[in-house]
């Protein structure tokens, strides 16, 4: 498999509220301590009411095209790979595009979903937009709003949440080097991580207060912790070996996950810190933005010509891994 992108640009957007550990301690009752312990984070930032995951993707993909030196009249794809939905129809590819204003107009836009792969995900599809010659530039766009559906009666998922947007613009490019790729997903834990109610199998008109909790999201993370640690370390062998390459040359950018989940891939793949790149405690778990976050904050490290490893775990349960050329 060959590369036929290059990313050229990236850009983040946090909203300006921020919530500490210590605050959601107080709040729900907790130990002083217990939320950064058990997740990892210290702060998550919650978007404001006049918000929304539309105009939070808008300001990340602006901030992505000034980094580019582009504007919109040089893309002619735009992706959103979000996993909070914003309406059932449209796509948010189809709201962005109408935030966007009219230099968006015409441009292709669609949603790419696969929960927290979303962003790898949709850097393999267009990779093979690139290499049928479609499109020649793309924006792919991340934003996430999941404090807003979750269950504050289950903290240990809860209190890892945090809002934010990322996104990349990507430039077809000629394909001199390799690309390694693997998606697998084992549908038999799809229950372990979901949210239950709200599409067709449970139509939204049809909640009520007790059912409330089938509408908010649901972590079992002992059961997700059991399964990556079983399912993750043959998938990187896999892409390793597809790539011909090691660990030792990779800058690895992980799904921002949880912190004893990063504690664990952390020992796994003792890598020094320069070459494992986390920010979990600054922001929470982002779930589709995460990896494309980690991957703008991590960008004044890396140096062209560099391999880069994105590695991360969904529901479904899922869990995949690219392996590229900075």
């Amino acid at each position: 498999m060959q590369q036929h992108f290059e990313i050229i640009g990236t850009g983040a957007y946090l909203p300006e509220k921020t919530i500490s550990s210590q605050e959601l301690d107080q709040r729900l009752g907790l130990e002083v301590g217990w939320t950064e312990r058990h997740t990892g984070v210290t702060f998550r930032h919650q978007r404001a009411p006049d918000e929304n995951g539309t105009t939070m993707a808008r300001c990340a993909a602006l901030a992505a095209l000034q980094n580019a030196n582009l504007s919109l009249s040089d893309i002619d794809l735009i992706v959103d790979a979000s996993t909070c939905q914003q309406k059932p129809i449209p796509c948010n590819a189809a709201l962005l595009n109408q935030t966007l204003g009219d230099s968006a107009r015409g441009i292709a836009s669609l949603d790419i979903h696969a929960s927290c792969l979303s962003f790898l995900t949709a850097l393999s599809a267009v990779n093979g937009f690139f290499a049928a010659g479609q499109f020649q530039r793309a924006l792919i766009v991340s934003a996430e709003t999941p404090l807003d559906g979750v269950n504050w009666r289950d903290p240990a998922s809860a209190c890892l949440m945090g809002d934010g947007a990322a996104a990349a613009v990507v430039q077809r490019r000629q394909p001199t080097v390799p690309l390694a790729y693997r998606h697998e997903t084992w549908g038999e834990f799809s229950e372990v991580c979901e949210v239950a109610a709200g599409g067709h199998r449970t139509a939204p008109f049809l909640y009520t207060a007790e059912t409330a909790d089938r509408y908010r999201f649901f972590m079992d993370g002992a059961a997700l912790h059991r399964i990556a640690s079983r399912k993750l370390p043959p998938l990187l062998e896999a892409v390793l070996s597809q790539a011909n390459d090691s660990l030792e040359r990779l800058h690895v950018i992980p799904h921002q996950a949880s912190g004893p989940a990063l504690r664990l891939l952390g020992r796994r793949l003792a890598l020094p810190p320069e070459r494992l790149h986390t920010s979990l405690a600054d922001h929470g778990n982002l779930v589709a933005a995460g990896i494309p976050f980690s991957l703008h904050r991590a960008q004044s490290k890396l140096t062209r010509g560099e391999r880069v490893l994105l590695l991360g775990t969904a529901a479904g349960y899922a869990q995949a891994a690219m392996i590229f050329t900075w």
